[in-house]
């Protein structure tokens, strides 16, 4: 059975449908400016900067998914510079690269109110990695690859105010991973890590787990296709057992067996904090479920599971139906596009009928 193109997230910024200086959307008591995905030129930043930045209404503005070169960095860097309004900044899928990021760095260390940062696909490497690296250090208020990362990982040891870092699609491998986990064993804020599509792969892994033992505040972790194996997974485990923090753990289209599994239903019987784990896109078949099934037992905490496209068989799905036997407090489960059988169907609706907010999705 194939799986359909799952994605790891649903995190994309909200993109306005009428013109290029429309209003604003106001929304969680942030007034937003969405200009996303409209083929924006380095010339229409000034526009931008007029209109928005210029304005100090506005606390968000998404720029992602236009045109925006070194050129256009450098024009709204200027106008960020004395902003004191602008917290959200997203310029994800644009074309900045090592020089627009050096304008932009060299504005924020001026400016004193950004907590959130957005930079994925830029085509950032190593000298913009350390552009920003350079600005967290000083600013204690407010394509990357290993270099770069490694650069952001030494400033999270000194930037104290970063909410929120998203490193999507820019070939972070091990050696970025580790410096990241070395920033997060001392920076206190930052509650959000986003390493979605990278190369961090098992040991990159480690290096996460071992700051998740220490770390008091990161409580999402998305670490979807990052080619990590049951290695990676049960440094991850052993972490979980000790972790207080970390709530929603993604997992999605790694390389996870059944050995991985045991790993993940181990920690579940001792971690009392996990409340959503998303393993959709693995391998851990029928005796991997088990062992989570095991662990979810004796777990209160875990509302949602997604092992959606992961080689189940009825016996797998099974022993999922059986955790609700034991006043499970799961509320949400991904069981799509494996091979369920008609019994367990009958079972699943009947499991729906007797619990009214349960959500199986299958």
């Amino acid at each position: 059975m194939s799986c359909r193109p799952k994605r790891d997230d649903q995190r994309q910024s909200v993109s306005s449908d009428d013109g290029f200086i429309g209003g604003p959307s106001n929304k969680h008591d942030s007034i937003e400016f969405p200009v996303s995905n409209r083929d924006l030129i380095d010339a229409d930043m000034y526009r931008v900067v007029r209109y928005v930045i210029a304005s100090r209404k506005y606390n968000e503005v998404d720029l992602s998914g236009n045109k925006i070169t070194q050129l256009g960095a450098q024009i709204l860097a200027e106008a960020i510079r004395k902003n004191k309004t602008l917290t959200h900044l997203y310029l994800v899928n644009n074309r900045v690269g090592d020089i627009g990021v050096s304008h932009l760095a060299d504005a924020l260390e001026k400016n004193t109110t950004l907590t959130s940062l957005k930079l994925g696909g830029n085509e950032i490497e190593q000298k913009g990695g350390e552009y920003l690296a350079n600005v967290l250090r000083k600013n204690s208020s407010n394509q990357l690859e290993d270099p770069g990362a490694i650069e952001l990982g030494n400033a999270l040891k000194i930037n104290n105010t970063l909410a929120s870092l998203s490193l999507v699609n820019n070939g972070v491998e091990a050696a970025g991973a580790q410096a990241l986990a070395e920033g997060l064993k001392e920076h206190l804020t930052l509650f959000e890590l986003d390493l979605w599509n990278n190369k961090i792969g098992d040991d990159g892994a480690m290096h996460l787990a071992t700051a998740l033992k220490s770390n008091r505040t990161l409580r999402y972790l998305y670490l979807g296709k990052n080619q990590i194996g049951d290695n990676g997974v049960e440094y991850l485990a052993e972490a979980l057992k000790e972790n207080t923090a970390l709530t929603h753990l993604y997992l999605r289209k790694n390389k996870i067996t059944v050995i991985g599994a045991k790993h993940l239903g181990d920690a579940l019987q001792q971690n009392e904090m996990l409340a959503q784990l998303y393993l959709f896109g693995n391998q851990i078949g029928d005796e991997g479920v088990q062992h989570l099934a095991m662990g979810l037992k004796k777990n209160q905490h875990l509302v949602v599971l997604d092992v959606g496209c992961n080689k189940l068989n009825d016996k797998g799905i099974g022993s999922l139906i059986s955790i609700f036997e034991n006043d499970s407090v799961l509320s949400t489960l991904d069981i799509q596009f494996n091979q369920i059988g008609e019994k367990n169907q009958a079972k699943l609706i009947r499991l729906i009928q007797f619990h009214p907010n349960l959500k199986i999705y299958w």
